[in-house]
């Protein structure tokens, strides 16, 4: 079983990541493999790297959400819902005039912003150490295949 407190300790190269995201496609062939697999490490590394922050942010937004709901919730009676026709109106006018509420609102906004801007990067990054593999492994069978030529 993993310890939690690794995740806690998690860092990223950000100087080396932004490297390895900006590399130049047209230097494939001149980089060594053994930099290729670095990248791939680095980037599998960064990648949990993400993944643990985006599940902080996600908790912490979820929390967040909770708490924002419950105090929401503990202003919501009848008479309000009453007055303003309908539960979404009210909820409204709850948030436009509670400092308490709108407070709340500004620290779960950005929270769910970030999430946002992140969703896919994920992805993407996997794509990118597949491609990096890919290259591998095309070097290991192009080098095969000219050790089975000059043996022929």
């Amino acid at each position: 079983m993993i310890n939690k407190n690794v995740f806690e300790n998690l860092t990223a190269d950000a100087n080396y990541i932004e490297k390895i995201l900006q590399f130049d496609v047209r230097k494939l062939e001149h980089t060594d493999s053994v930099e290729i697999s670095q990248y791939c490490i680095a980037l599998g590394q960064y990648l949990i790297y993400l993944k643990y922050q985006m599940n902080k942010t996600r908790a912490d937004l979820t929390q967040k959400k909770r708490f924002l709901d419950s105090v929401i919730n503990q202003r919501l009676t009848p008479a309000i819902i009453k007055k303003f026709r309908t539960k979404t109106n009210a909820v409204d006018d709850i948030m436009k005039n509670s400092k308490t509420i709108n407070s709340l609102q500004n620290e779960v906004t950005p929270l769910h912003d970030e999430l946002i801007l992140l969703e896919g990067l994920d992805k993407s990054i996997s794509e990118l150490i597949a491609a990096f593999k890919r290259e591998l492994t095309r070097r290991d069978n192009e080098l095969y295949t000219v050790r089975q030529e000059r043996k022929l």
